[in-house]
């Protein structure tokens, strides 16, 4: 079987290779570069993006190798790459090793910070878990043996969370999670900074949901981990699962006054179901100042920058 996989992986290689030779399949643009607010005083950058569906055998890590290539063409310099889960299609060690490869082989970042998705534990939960913690030793440095944790860029706090058990579609989020997310929140924000929480699935009734898909949030407790996000100002709930595309119904407002936003990624591995920016190879930047959070969505796999979807948030 593994001889046949690796056989397929190749003959999808050179499928690939014609289809670049005779155009159908083009690599990034030139002539739309990524461009920072303010350069000269941004605090931290990162790269956010979500549903990779990295399969070995298929043309998925072409567009991440793309992406990476846009970002190597700009000027500006992230701090991170952020993946909201969904890493793989199938949850196996060969296309988790193609996405560790492609990372590594960019050498863009100084952080990779991953959640795990619903296809990442779809199947064996407690060896793929082990495959992403394993990653986040080698990239971090750093002994992880939770399926969440935080981590601190520049300053800025980013909230991990994964599933603590099997789900098929949703999450199971323990008593222990929540209340590590509470601690956490409480530490980040009590200067003023910004927090940040990424998971794969979104809030329940945010996002379109569950008019968009009946069964597409986090689950049982969506709601507790929504109260816990709203005590704090300055959150910024960022997740992916639904392949919504480049859409106006991508932010939600959770709390206005406190700064509670939900930041929902379209798809990049795969086409996007609704949206006005449909494209595989989508995902956002975000820039981080003194009094305000930049997220500027953008078609990495074509260097390609989207007018009209550029947001601001000022700072509480």
């Amino acid at each position: 079987m593994t001889s046949f996989i690796a056989f397929i992986s190749a003959l999808c290689q050179v499928f690939l290779s014609i289809a670049m030779s005779l155009g159908m399949v083009a690599g990034p643009a030139n002539d739309a570069p990524i461009v920072f607010q303010d350069s000269e005083n941004v605090n931290m950058s990162c790269v956010l993006l979500s549903d990779t569906h990295i399969r070995d055998t298929a043309f998925s890590p072409y567009y991440l190798d793309c992406a990476f290539e846009d970002i190597k063409n700009s000027e500006e310099k992230f701090d991170a790459l952020v993946i909201a889960g969904d890493i793989t299609e199938f949850s196996d060690l060969g296309s988790f090793e193609l996405t560790w490869k492609s990372i590594d082989k960019a050498d863009c970042f100084d952080h990779v910070l991953l959640a795990s998705g619903n296809h990442d534990i779809r199947f064996l939960y407690e060896d793929c878990t082990a495959y992403l913690m394993q990653m986040q030793e080698k990239y971090l440095g750093t002994q992880i043996d939770k399926p969440y944790y935080s981590y601190d860029v520049n300053g800025y706090t980013f909230i991990i969370m994964g599933s603590d058990a099997w789900q098929f579609e949703k999450a199971v989020i323990s008593d222990e999670q929540l209340a590590f997310i509470d601690s956490e929140l409480a530490r980040a924000t009590k200067d003023g900074k910004p927090a940040f929480v990424v998971c794969h699935q979104p809030l329940a009734y945010t996002h379109g949901l569950p008019e968009v898909w009946p069964t597409g949030d986090l689950g049982e407790q969506s709601d507790e981990l929504r109260e816990i996000l709203t005590k704090y100002e300055n959150v910024f709930y960022i997740n992916g699962h639904l392949h919504d595309g480049i859409y106006e119904r991508s932010l939600e407002v959770l709390d206005e006054e406190k700064g509670v936003y939900s930041v929902n990624l379209p798809a990049f591995g795969k086409g996007n179901d609704e949206g006005k920016y449909n494209q595989t190879g989508l995902g956002a930047y975000m820039e981080v100042y003194d009094d305000e959070v930049v997220f500027t969505s953008r078609d990495f796999a074509h260097g390609k920058a989207l007018d009209g979807y550029t947001r601001s948030f000022e700072l509480k």
